[in-house]
């Protein structure tokens, strides 16, 4: 009876233990989800003045936001703060208005982890991440990329970014993410601000404005080699 009893505790035990594992996995993924918003906030910068977003990529010299967010001409200065309060100027180097995609470089790098563009469009179906401005209350979203297709203010976009992500006005210009943290659209409006225009098409443009740092007095014009959108 005594070992009948002790084997039974024994099994109890390892339920347990397993149970233990079972929980301890969870919130090792929410805390990889945490670290990921938390890296998303802080590379993203609202422009100042503040009416819209953009985000701090690739060398941490260059910023992405969106064409329409520009007031400026191409080579004048456009500021932005980080989420910690701090401002840094820069000069808008790219305004491409038919993909509504801009690109701000820094004097100095800036003091957050940049963020890489990716290379490839995302797939229907995919998760995706997304904060909005970061000097205002929100709330980190997991979105899904519902479809690609036009959009009526986006005719020059073939397959614009249509997602579950709710935003508010003054969210233009912000990053949504994918699970790798690698840069897939801006914000550009649209119903609940849900639309995003793509960025795999910039990555080759930022790439070559990346380079040019490394070889002072190459740059080809105020908005970089290609001068996309002017």
């Amino acid at each position: 009876m005594r070992a009948r009893r002790l084997s039974r505790l024994a099994g109890v035990l390892a339920v347990v233990a397993l149970a233990g594992c079972g929980s301890s996995k969870k919130p090792e993924s929410e805390d990889g989800t945490s670290q990921a918003f938390t890296t998303l906030k802080d590379a993203t910068v609202t422009l100042f003045p503040g009416q819209c977003a953009g985000v701090v990529v690739e060398d941490g010299r260059h910023a992405l936001t969106a064409a329409h967010c520009i007031d400026v001409a191409p080579g004048e200065r456009q500021p932005v703060v980080l989420r910690s309060g701090r401002m840094l100027s820069g000069v808008v180097k790219v305004v491409d208005s038919v993909r509504d995609v801009a690109v701000i470089r820094f004097d100095e790098a800036a003091p957050v982890r940049p963020l890489h563009v990716a290379t490839a469009m995302p797939l229907p179906g995919e998760g995706l991440l997304f904060f909005g401005r970061t000097d205002r209350p929100n709330e980190p979203q997991e979105v899904e990329l519902k479809r690609l297709g036009r959009c009526p203010s986006l005719p020059g976009v073939p397959q614009a970014l249509f997602t579950s992500l709710t935003g508010e006005k003054g969210d233009s210009g912000a990053p949504v993410v994918d699970r790798q943290l690698q840069v897939v659209g801006l914000v550009h409006g649209g119903a609940a601000c849900s639309i995003a225009t793509p960025t795999a098409d910039m990555a080759p443009v930022l790439n070559t404005l990346v380079a040019e740092l490394a070889r002072p007095g190459t740059e080809q014009g105020v908005g970089g080699s290609g001068g996309a959108g002017q």
